[in-house]
């Protein structure tokens, strides 16, 4: 998979899967997301037979789509994205508080063991959903649609690494590489041949030709 593929969209969002917006107010594909982690975790009944029904009607995941050429400031985000928790902060932040989003979306989240035994819609006009695991801040109510509550500030996407000064990018990756090399130099496998890949690409001064070996690292 390409370095767009296997992170957020543009807008921070997450590839394939189906969202409740409040700012374009579509939605997108099924939960692919939460279909992967639906195997680490017991999934409710009636969620399982909604995907079902959803794949019987022959849905198709939609992704982001991006133009194969790519100017240089291009390469250099979809290079920091494929290794930004190596340099950027964590996200979203541990521990995030995400009440006030749950409230505003009129959302009640219960742990998945007892998802199935509360009422879709409380007397209150809550509509219930639960957190999935694996992408916290990602929530599903219980007609299978996710609400992504995780904060904008500090979201490693195309929008807002693009904003960066071409300078900043490339020090940024350079950090990451680094970082990288660091830990890859601790596996138990042999990892030699793309530590020297990396070395060379970290230590290239990111000329235009260099832009271009970027571009085909892995």
């Amino acid at each position: 998979m390409g370095d767009y593929e296997v992170h957020p969209r543009g807008d921070g969002r997450l590839n394939g899967i189906k969202y409740d917006s409040d700012e374009d107010g579509y939605t997108q594909g099924t939960a692919m997301e939460s279909e992967a982690d639906e195997m680490t975790q017991e999934v409710p009944e009636s969620q399982m037979d909604d995907r079902e029904s959803q794949m019987d009607e022959g849905d198709d995941i939609q992704m982001g789509q991006y133009s194969k050429v790519r100017t240089d400031m291009d390469v250099l985000v979809a290079k920091l994205l494929s290794r930004w928790w190596y340099v950027l902060p964590e996200w979203p932040p541990a521990n995030y508080n995400y009440r006030e989003q749950l409230e505003k979306k009129m959302l009640k989240c219960y742990p998945v063991t007892e998802f199935e035994d509360h009422e879709n819609v409380d007397s209150n006009g809550y509509k219930k959903c639960y957190q999935l695991s694996a992408f916290p801040g990602v929530f599903r109510d219980f007609k299978g649609v996710a609400h992504d509550l995780r904060p904008i500030e500090g979201k490693p996407c195309y929008n807002n690494m693009i904003q960066k000064s071409r300078e900043e990018l490339i020090q940024l990756i350079k950090t990451a590489i680094n970082k990288q090399i660091s830990l890859l130099s601790n596996s138990p496998y042999d990892e030699s041949a793309l530590i020297e890949r990396l070395k060379e690409v970290g230590d290239s001064p990111y000329s235009a030709n260099s832009i271009q070996e970027l571009a085909e690292l892995k």
